[in-house]
């Protein structure tokens, strides 16, 4: 993934020193110089911050309706001075079959204290050896003051709901793959 940062970073650059080169030699004004320089800077700087979403930091983007979880990092901030804190989903999104498909991705979601705690409930559940799911839930509902998660008959965790219309995620056990029977060799 270096090498192609590097590559596009080349690339950009010589394109720059191209209309540089070639903008010496025109009679346009100097003003249709500069700009055109100016664009071409402007360009660059706006395809290093678009491909930094392809470099494996974390995306502020929308994560995908249906997921399936990996792992969870929660970050709480240490200090007022530190960056704000964040939980951090590493995520394979779901097909219409309710299967992982695609590379994984990870995201990262703004801190508070409900989100932290079912996603502290759900790294619990994952370490003791669960598969879970997510999904978005734009529920406006209000959370339970005594518990933000609730253990219903399925067994499912979930939050009860995102306050003042947020947008919240819920955690549900994956159904166990049922897989069909090896044939025996020869």
């Amino acid at each position: 993934m270096t090498g192609a940062i590097l590559l596009l970073t080349a690339a950009y650059v010589a394109t720059a020193a191209l209309l540089l080169t070639l903008s010496l030699a025109t009679p346009y004004p100097r003003r249709v110089k500069a700009l055109a320089i100016g664009l071409v800077s402007v360009l660059y700087a706006g395809a290093w911050w678009g491909f930094q979403g392809m470099t494996g930091w974390p995306s502020s983007q929308a994560m995908p309706e249906q997921f399936r979880v990996l792992w969870i990092n929660i970050d709480e901030r240490q200090r007022r001075e530190d960056t704000p804190s964040a939980i951090y989903y590493w995520v394979k999104a779901l097909d219409a079959a309710g299967l992982p498909v695609g590379p994984p991705r990870s995201f990262r979601r703004p801190w508070s204290e409900d989100a932290a705690e079912a996603a502290e409930a759900a790294l619990s559940a994952m370490e003791s050896g669960m598969q879970l799911n997510g999904s978005l839930s734009r529920s406006l509902m209000q959370a339970d003051e005594d518990s933000a998660m609730l253990s219903d008959y399925a067994g499912e965790l979930s939050v009860t709901g995102a306050a003042q219309g947020e947008i919240s995620i819920r955690f549900t056990t994956a159904p166990a793959r049922h897989l069909p029977p090896k044939q025996p060799p020869g």
